[in-house]
C-alpha cells in the first residue's frame, strides 16, 4: 500500500488524487486549441490557388511547374471548401469523441487511485458486497487491481448503462464523493454523451434515442447532426466545470473551505 493511505492531518488534498483533473484539463485545453488550429489552417488553404497564382505571376518560373503546383493548390482549396460549408464534421465529431473518452478515462483513473491510495476506500459497503474472483483479482499487479475492483462495481451498479452525469456520480457516491450539479451542466453533459454514442454507433445520423432525448437540437431521426463552434464551446465547457465541480467536493473531503471557489464557479456559470 503506498504511503500516505489514509486522510492527512493536514488540510488539502493529496497529489495522487488531483493529478487526474489536473491533467484533464491540460488535455482539453489542448484539444480544442487544436481543433481551432486545424479549423483555421484549413480556412486558409482556399486562398492557396490564388498566392500561387500571383507568385508565379510575379517571378515566372517553369510553367509545368506552376501548372502541377496551381492544380495541388486548386484541389487543397476544393477540399478545404467543402470541410468549411460541411462546418468541418469529422474534426468536431472527433473533438466530442476523444473529449467524452478523456472525461470518462479520467474519473475512472481518479477512482482508481482513490480506492489504491485511501485505505478507507476499500471499507465501504458497496466495495465490501463486490463479488470478486480471488484467482482473478490474485493474477493482477498494482493499480490493474484497483481498476478490477472499480469494473465490478461498475457492474454492480450498472453505471455503463447510465446518461450524462449519473454514470460517473453512481460510482462517486460510495466514496462520499458525490454532489450537486447544476442543471445546465447536467444537460450539457447529458447532450454531450448522447452526440457522442450517435457518432460512434450511428456515422453522425440522428436516431430516434438522441431525437427524443435532446429535443433541445432540434433534430429527427434520419437527419444528420451538424456541430458547430457554440455546441462545443457549450460541451468543452460543461466537462470542465464538471470536474472542477469534483476537486471542489475533494477539497471538502479534506476539510478545505471551498465556497469561495464554488461562489465563482456558480457565479460564471450564471454569466455563459
Amino acid at each position: 500500500m503506498p504511503e500516505d493511505t489514509a486522510i492527512p492531518e493536514r488540510k488539502g488534498a493529496p497529489p495522487w488524487a488531483t493529478e487526474p483533473f489536473k491533467q484533464f484539463i491540460d488535455n482539453g485545453e489542448r484539444l480544442q486549441n487544436l481543433l481551432h488550429l486545424c479549423i483555421s489552417g484549413i480556412s486558409v488553404l482556399r486562398a492557396m490557388p490564388g498566392i500561387v497564382k500571383a507568385i508565379e505571376k510575379a517571378e515566372p518560373g517553369d510553367p509545368q511547374q506552376a501548372a502541377t503546383k496551381l492544380e495541388s493548390a486548386k484541389k487543397q482549396a476544393e477540399l478545404a471548401q467543402r470541410e468549411v460549408d460541411e462546418g468541418f464534421p469529422v474534426l468536431r465529431a472527433q473533438s466530442v469523441i476523444s473529449l467524452w473518452s478523456a472525461l470518462e478515462a479520467t474519473i475512472r483513473t481518479f477512482l482508481a487511485r482513490w480506492l489504491e491510495n485511501n485505505e478507507q476506500a476499500l471499507a465501504v459497503d458497496p466495495v465490501q458486497k463486490l463479488r470478486v474472483r480471488i484467482g482473478d483479482y490474485q493474477k493482477l499487479q498494482g493499480q490493474d487491481r484497483y481498476f478490477y475492483i472499480l469494473d465490478r462495481l461498475e457492474q454492480e451498479t450498472s453505471a455503463p448503462l447510465k446518461c450524462g452525469v449519473t454514470r460517473f456520480e453512481v460510482l462517486l457516491e460510495p466514496f462520499g464523493l458525490s454532489g450537486a450539479v447544476s442543471d445546465e451542466n447536467r444537460r450539457n453533459l447529458f447532450e454531450l454523451n448522447q452526440v457522442r454514442n450517435m457518432l460512434v454507433h450511428r456515422s453522425g445520423v440522428t436516431d430516434r434515442r438522441l431525437a427524443d432525448a435532446c429535443p433541445s437540437l432540434g433534430l429527427s431521426a434520419g437527419q444528420a447532426l451538424r456541430l458547430d463552434d457554440a455546441m462545443m464551446s457549450r460541451y468543452f465547457r460543461a466537462a470542465v466545470q464538471y470536474t472542477t465541480d469534483i476537486v471542489v467536493r475533494l477539497g471538502e473531503y479534506f476539510g478545505v473551505d471551498m465556497k469561495e471557489i464554488k461562489g465563482e464557479a456558480m457565479g460564471s456559470e450564471l454569466e455563459q
